[in-house]
């Protein structure tokens, strides 16, 4: 993926699509930052479990289940881990 250029912030978006993309199926034109996670995209429980795993091995970050669990859209992910400042230049390739 060719990341030069671009925000930090744009490639969290960017890596948090393909993530909910290939957990759930759904088509990436529909996550968006007010899409919902259960309704609008298709997240189940298992979903929120493999969101957990893909934080731990995409960005090197834990999130707590009872957090992830309070998370209603994509922009309440998002928002978290910009909130935690994660440096994409030396994290791991999705």
């Amino acid at each position: 993926m060719l990341t030069e250029g671009i925000s930090n912030k744009q490639q969290l978006e960017v890596r948090l699509v393909e993530i909910l993309h290939r957990i759930s199926g759904a088509d990436p034109s529909v996550i968006t930052r007010d899409a919902r996670l259960m309704e609008d995209i298709g997240i189940d429980s298992l979903g929120f479990y493999e969101i957990l795993i893909e934080a731990d091995t995409c960005f090197g970050i834990r999130i707590q289940e009872e957090q992830l669990l309070q998370f209603k859209t994509v922009g309440d992910i998002q928002s978290h881990l910009e909130s935690l400042d994660i440096d994409l230049t030396s994290s791991k390739t999705a």
